[in-house]
């Protein structure tokens, strides 16, 4: 239910929908978003908005006994203080274990360069390190679109997509079995780009008609460098090679009409649109969250509408 209290009223664990009055000059301006730091929710209160909507069905009400306190009960400095700094810490801390990740995650990728196959127990860690950063930190995926790189790119957009991947399986309440997989699915979806050309992956134009040819070969690839490991779920071969077929039947490889699309790359393709869009690349500038979101929602036979709406309501903040 969406609701208007004052800006003294916010608190950790509120979920921000708008806010009124001269919102442009806030940190918070134009998205939606979890209420997840003191130093954060001290800056609301401090803006020069006011008022604040807020949805209790997706977050914390306003606590009755606050309802109408005075600005002398508001907490400490002292204590404000102590939770930005622990804030502060646990963003640093999950930054550098995503870094580590990535670092992982690239030397995985040049041993399959080499010849090496991908087993499922080669890779699992990666997937326990995004984990483990997901329930430290659920906003690292912003942290992890600044720090893409034109170098670093493809292994962070392989790791945002994992963790999205896995964000989007638990809003869906899937098995709790299921959800690993399909961060690993996200993780390796384009592990096929190891064989294409550097000077296509980091172009800064358009590509040639032939270049398209070629990066178009990157599912396929993928999917027989990974059908090469012992024990890869077949989940994850099914969205290594499918992660760019449409609904409409337009897609590669294969073009899959929809019913031969499966739920899992229904997901796969959303998570990796979205993180597309909302990376800076070569060519382009990053798109907003919001920018993103309407853009995949007015493209026609792309996306599965309904996943894509669970998608924006459970994902996107």
């Amino acid at each position: 239910m969406l609701k208007r209290i004052g800006k003294d009223q916010v608190r950790i664990g509120m979920f921000i929908e708008a806010l009124e009055g001269e919102w442009l000059l806030t940190p918070s301006a134009g998205r939606r978003y979890t209420l997840e730091y003191e130093d954060d929710a001290a800056r609301l209160r401090n803006s020069n908005v006011c008022g604040v909507f807020i949805n209790t069905s997706k977050g914390l009400d306003v606590l009755p006994s606050v309802a109408r306190r005075s600005e002398s009960e508001v907490p400490g400095r002292a204590a404000m203080t102590l939770s930005a700094s622990r804030g502060r810490k646990i963003r640093i801390l999950t930054v550098e274990k995503i870094k580590r990740t990535s670092v992982l995650l690239k030397g995985i990728f040049n041993d399959v360069s080499a010849g090496a196959a991908v087993t499922f127990e080669t890779v699992s860690p990666v997937i326990e390190e995004i984990t483990q950063s997901l329930d430290i930190d659920p906003s690292i995926l912003i942290s992890m679109t600044r720090m893409k790189t034109k170098d670093g790119a493809t292994f962070l957009h392989c790791i945002a997509v994992s963790a999205l991947m896995i964000r989007l399986a638990r809003h869906l309440k899937l098995d709790a079995a299921i959800v690993p997989i399909l961060g690993l699915g996200g993780l390796l979806h384009d592990i096929g780009k190891i064989g294409m050309p550097i000077e296509i992956l980091t172009k800064a134009g358009g590509l040639t008609e032939v270049e398209m040819k070629l990066i178009r070969r990157h599912p396929t690839l993928g999917h027989q460098i990974l059908s090469r490991g012992k024990g890869m779920p077949n989940i994850v071969l099914d969205i290594c090679l499918h992660h760019h077929e449409r609904l409409d039947g337009k897609g590669y490889p294969m073009c899959l009409p929809d019913g031969q699309i499966s739920l899992y790359v229904r997901m796969a393709t959303i998570c990796d649109v979205y993180d597309a869009l909302t990376s800076a690349r070569p060519y382009k500038k990053p798109w907003t969250s919001s920018e993103a979101v309407s853009w995949m929602l007015y493209t026609e036979g792309a996306f599965d509408r309904s996943l894509l709406r669970e998608f924006i309501d459970g994902v996107v903040k």
